[in-house]
């Protein structure tokens, strides 16, 4: 696939690419799942930055609003994500810059 078609294709937050951008559009999850990714901030129109999978892919750690939010694969196939390019700074696609600033605070 072309980086074209990328642009204009949305896929399921579960096929992202870790490092990447990406722009919600649809959150199709139903109840009490749909309430939590909302009050999460998993609207239409946020960009997410993808953090990390767990070494078995589940689950999958996003960044968004400057929070880290970590999902079940089932849960991220119901997002809906636009690919917007790679993440500028590491440590937004990495979380190292989180953890850095914060060491020993906890």
């Amino acid at each position: 696939m072309t980086t074209e078609a990328l642009k204009n294709e949305p896929l399921p937050l579960s096929d992202a690419v870790t490092g990447m951008r990406y722009l919600v559009t649809v959150v199709s999850a139903q109840g009490i799942i749909r309430q939590r990714m909302l009050d999460m901030g998993l609207v239409p129109g946020a960009r997410l930055v993808v953090v990390r999978f767990a070494p078995l892919g589940d689950p999958i750690e996003i960044r968004i609003n400057r929070f880290f939010i970590s999902l079940r694969k089932e849960e991220a196939r119901q997002v809906e994500v636009l690919p917007l390019g790679p993440c500028p700074r590491r440590e937004h696609a990495t979380g190292t810059g989180f953890m850095r600033r914060f060491r020993g605070k906890y």
